[in-house]
C-alpha cells in the first residue's frame, strides 16, 4: 500500500453568517442566532458602559457583580435557589467600555428563567449585606493577587503606558472603602437604560422565545442617551525599562509593548496579522524560538488590544529568574527580524492556515458565532456611534488574510510596529 500525503485544501466560502436583527418595541436591537440542535438558549445583554464611566474606582465592577445577587422582591438566597432550580446559569463581564450579562437557560425552563434574569437587571436590590460580603472577598482576592509577579507586571505596564487615564488605573484594596449602595444605585440608574443596550440571543431559539424577550426588555428604563466624555491620554513616556524586584520570586513576569494604530486605521488588521506571525499563535516566531528552541518559558504570547481611546501591542511571558535577560534579548531579536526580513513561504502558508482555521471554527455552533459577533459589536460600537457593517468588517479580514504577502507583512511591520527601543519593558521578579 502506497503512503500518500493528504491533500491540502484552501478555506473556501468563509463568509460570516450575520444574525437577523429585530428592532424591539423597547428600542433595543435584538440580534438572533437560531437553529442550534442542543436544547439550550443563551441571552447576552450588553450595556455600553464600564469602568471607563465610573467616578469612583470599582463602581462598575461592583455594580455588575451585585446586580444578579438579589432583586427588590427576592433575597440573594431565594434568587440563587430559583436560578439553580430551573437549571440556569448567569455570568457577567465588566470591561472598560461595556458590561455584559449572560443567561444560559435550558429551553424547557426558559420561560421561568428569563423573567428572573430581567428582574435582576432592571430592579437590583444592592443590599448592604451583599455589598459588604463582596467587598471582603474582593479585598482578600486583591491581597493575594498583589503578590503574583504577573499581576505586578501588568499593573506597572498599564500605568507606564497610560498614566492616570482609565486604561492605566489598577484598583487597590483601599478603593473598596469608598463604595456604598448609593454610588452603585446611581451608576445603575445613569448607565443601564434602553438606548445604551443591545441584546444577542443564540442557541435553540424559537419565535415564542424572542417574543417573550421583547416583552421583558420593556422593563429596562427609557431615558435620553448619554455620550461619555472622551478622556485624553497625556502620558509622556520617557523611560522604557521598569524592574520590580520581588523577594523570593522563582519566576519573572515580563511584558514588552507600546501603543499602536487603532481599529479606525485601514491597516490595523494587517498589523494584527504581523502580530500573529510574531507571537499570536503556537507556531509563531516567539514561541518557536524562545519556548521550543531555547526552553526559556512554557509559554510566550503577543497580542494587540484595541480600545476606543488607544490600542497597544504587548508581548507577555513568565520565565525562570535565570532566563529573564536572555528571554528579553531573544524577544528583541524577533522584533528586529520581523521588521527586517520577509517571512519565508512555508511560514506564510502556516500563518494563513492558522488564521483562516480560527475563523472557520467560529461557524461550529450558534454560540461561537454569537461570540464572534459580540467581539465585533463591543469593539466597534464603542469606537463609533455610526452604523456598522459587521459582515463587511469580517469579510475584509478574511480577504486580507488570503491576499497578504510576505512583502506586505514586512512593510506593515516596518511602518506600524514600534522598534524595540521605543517599547516599554517591565519585569516583575528578578532581573538577571
Amino acid at each position: 500500500m502506497q503512503n500518500r500525503q493528504p491533500a491540502i485544501k484552501d478555506f473556501d466560502n468563509l463568509e460570516f453568517k450575520m444574525p437577523y436583527l429585530i428592532n424591539s418595541e423597547a428600542g433595543i436591537p435584538i440580534y438572533v442566532y437560531d437553529g442550534e440542535k442542543i436544547e439550550v438558549c443563551r441571552v447576552d445583554v450588553i450595556f455600553f458602559s464600564g469602568s471607563y464611566n465610573e467616578e469612583v474606582t470599582l463602581t462598575a465592577q461592583t455594580t455588575a457583580e451585585l446586580i444578579t445577587e438579589a432583586t427588590l422582591k427576592k433575597s440573594s438566597s431565594i434568587f440563587t435557589e430559583l436560578i439553580d432550580f430551573y437549571g440556569g446559569w448567569i455570568t457577567k463581564c465588566c470591561a472598560k467600555h461595556f458590561t455584559t450579562f449572560t443567561l444560559y437557560a435550558p429551553v424547557r425552563t426558559y420561560k421561568k428563567l428569563l423573567p428572573l434574569f430581567f428582574e435582576a437587571i432592571s430592579s437590583p436590590r444592592f443590599s448592604k449585606r451583599d455589598l459588604e460580603r463582596y467587598k471582603r472577598q474582593l479585598i482578600e482576592g486583591m491581597k493575594v493577587n498583589k503578590k503574583k509577579v504577573d499581576v505586578i507586571s501588568s499593573e506597572i505596564f498599564r500605568k507606564q503606558l497610560f498614566g492616570s487615564h482609565p486604561y492605566g488605573v489598577t484598583p487597590q484594596p483601599d478603593n473598596c472603602n469608598a463604595l456604598n449602595n448609593e454610588i452603585l444605585k446611581e451608576f445603575h440608574n445613569k448607565w443601564f437604560y434602553a438606548s445604551n443596550c443591545n441584546v444577542v440571543i443564540s442557541g435553540a431559539v424559537t419565535d415564542d422565545m424572542v417574543n417573550m424577550l421583547q416583552k421583558e426588555l420593556l422593563r429596562i428604563p427609557q431615558k435620553e442617551h448619554i455620550t461619555p466624555n472622551k478622556i485624553a491620554i497625556d502620558n509622556n513616556i520617557s523611560e522604557t525599562l521598569f524592574v520590580k524586584e520581588v523577594v523570593n520570586a522563582m519566576q519573572s513576569s515580563v511584558r514588552i509593548g507600546a501603543r499602536v494604530i487603532n481599529n479606525d486605521n485601514a491597516d490595523h488588521y494587517k498589523l494584527q496579522i504581523v502580530n500573529t506571525a510574531l507571537g499570536g499563535y503556537f507556531g509563531s516566531r516567539l514561541s518557536k524560538n524562545i519556548r521550543e528552541e531555547k526552553g526559556y518559558t512554557y509559554g510566550i504570547y503577543s497580542g494587540i488590544l484595541a480600545l476606543p481611546d488607544a490600542a497597544h501591542f504587548m508581548i507577555l511571558s513568565q520565565t525562570g529568574i535565570n532566563f529573564t535577560k536572555p528571554l528579553i534579548k531573544e524577544a528583541e531579536k524577533e522584533i528586529i527580524r520581523i521588521k527586517e526580513e520577509p517571512i519565508p513561504n512555508y511560514e506564510l502558508t502556516s500563518l494563513k492556515g492558522y488564521m483562516l482555521g480560527s475563523y472557520a471554527r467560529m461557524f461550529d455552533t450558534r454560540f461561537t458565532l454569537a461570540d464572534a459577533f459580540l467581539s465585533l459589536l463591543t469593539s466597534y460600537k464603542t469606537l463609533s456611534n455610526k452604523e456598522i457593517d459587521f459582515k463587511d468588517i469580517f469579510n475584509k479580514r478574511i480577504n486580507e488574510i488570503k491576499s497578504i504577502t510576505a512583502n506586505t507583512i514586512l512593510e506593515t511591520a516596518q511602518k506600524y510596529l514600534p522598534d524595540y527601543t521605543d517599547m516599554i519593558t517591565v519585569v516583575a521578579g528578578k532581573f538577571q
